[in-house]
């Protein structure tokens, strides 16, 4: 999916461990682009296709989607990973506030049951939709929705909003000071493979989002150094990867 505007991106480094395969496609879903689809498609892809949006459609997939997720329970439900991949993508070009409040709203619940798929396509519909098209609202979320996730232990945020600042071609944010502070210990995308600070400020530990990963982590070093700056853009833009998992 994508493959319209985006082109590769580093791989990420603090994918959930509770996450599905972000190079599988889910169960119920097809792994054809949005161009190549067979008359028994998935009603998400067939929804991102150019003029294939209706709401009566939505509406019933939607539907469908919630009402799994609250009789098998949040984690269980492979069409409501399928509904939290089409917010992050259908998103980045038609935004609608009340669908987007409604995949923060439901990301953040799944994250607090430690499920963190929901949160992870939060983050990248930030990430890659703000490099698309730039919203000062939307970038104001960014950054409290990234302060807040490592505040409570993970990385994931802080590394989508790191490759943001270092990816896009905006010239004119402004970071948060504290945010700032978060990244100047992080120089290049492997450095997101060591764990956030522990401290009572944080609350609690963080649950490691590398599987198999844990004991090679490290604690931050120093801060050396100040993090991408978002008052200049990089030279070359690196963008998405063309898979639908993104």
């Amino acid at each position: 999916m994508d493959s319209r505007d985006h082109g590769p991106r580093p791989p990420s480094v603090s994918s959930s461990a509770a996450s599905p395969s972000e190079g599988a496609p889910l169960a119920g879903s097809c792994s054809c682009t949005p161009h190549s689809f067979s008359k028994l498609q998935h009603p998400s892809h067939e929804l991102l296709k150019e003029n294939g949006f209706t709401h009566q459609l939505y509406h019933k997939y939607r539907r469908r989607c919630l009402s799994e997720r609250k009789r098998l329970g949040i984690g269980q439900s492979q069409e409501m990973n399928t509904l939290f991949r089409f917010w992050s993508f259908f998103l980045r070009d038609h935004f609608n506030r009340k669908m987007y409040e409604e995949f923060r709203q439901l990301a953040w619940e799944d994250a607090k049951e430690n499920y963190r798929y929901g949160l992870e396509c939060l983050f990248r519909f930030y990430s890659y939709g703000l490099e698309k098209k730039f919203r000062q609202e939307i970038f104001k979320d960014f950054q409290e929705e990234t302060k807040k996730d490592y505040e409570s232990g993970h990385l994931y945020g802080l590394e989508k909003f790191w490759a943001y600042l270092k990816y896009s071609q905006s010239k004119t944010q402004s970071v948060d000071p504290k945010l700032q502070e978060y990244l100047c210990s992080f120089k290049k995308l492997e450095d997101f493979r060591i764990d956030p600070p522990m401290s009572e400020e944080f609350g609690r530990k963080r649950h490691s989002s590398a599987s198999g990963e844990e004991s090679n982590h490290h604690r931050l070093p120093p801060h050396s150094s100040t993090p991408p700056s978002a008052a200049q853009p990089a030279s070359t833009v690196n963008q998405e990867k063309a898979t639908g998992a993104q």
